[in-house]
């Protein structure tokens, strides 16, 4: 995985993001280390989840695969955990010098209807920003309502190519974005194990 500006390899066991309201969830930098986790989680998706994410409906054997590579490739990968437990995942990538980064998200169908997306999305678009990008590209299928409703939550400007919705998030655009952050960061709660959180 590509080194992250501030973020010490060392530090990946600390949550970035947690809630008072909701101590269950949690948002953590994810790396080779819990590969077992990523693939357990991809196991878990059903078929419906498989095709919007990855375009067909992997078997458990590719998604292993899959996790392997966006690990080993992804600028930033971030995983929303509840009790313990992998719920959701997101993967950001930078697309060459551009200063646009294209993200993806899927969380399992048991645990949607509980922000996960959006929380996961708002602390990505903080961490982008750390690593100067100027926008990030929300990919998803012209079938996925709720990634279609998060995209227009944030103010994304919205393109469908070939049955491919790309919601692009300008990032340089602080008013219009500085709205859909106001999360608590890290430094501001208590952390995992009693450890303070990371700054984002």
């Amino acid at each position: 995985m590509a080194a992250v500006s501030g973020i010490a390899r060392a530090e990946r066991d600390v949550s970035l993001w947690s809630n008072p309201q909701q101590s269950d969830l949690d948002i953590r930098q994810l790396d080779i280390g819990q590969l077992p986790s990523v693939q357990a989680f991809l196991s878990r998706l059903d078929a419906e989840t498989r095709c919007r994410r990855f375009g067909a409906p992997l078997s458990d054997a590719a998604l292993d695969l899959q996790a392997i590579t966006a690990l080993e490739n992804a600028e930033l990968m971030l995983g929303i955990f509840s009790e313990q437990r992998l719920r959701g995942l997101l993967e950001l990538y930078r697309q060459g010098d551009s200063g646009v980064m294209e993200l993806l998200i899927v969380v399992e169908g048991a645990s949607r209807r509980r922000g996960m997306g959006r929380r996961l999305l708002n602390t990505s678009m903080l961490q982008a920003l750390d690593m100067d990008a100027r926008s990030v590209d929300l990919i998803y299928t012209s079938d996925n309502w709720p990634m279609r409703r998060l995209a227009q939550r944030v103010g994304a400007r919205i393109d469908l190519s070939f049955g491919t919705f790309r919601a692009r998030i300008d990032l340089v655009q602080r008013p219009i974005i500085t709205r859909h952050l106001r999360i608590p960061i890290a430094d501001d709660l208590p952390g995992v194990n009693g450890q303070r959180g990371r700054q984002l």
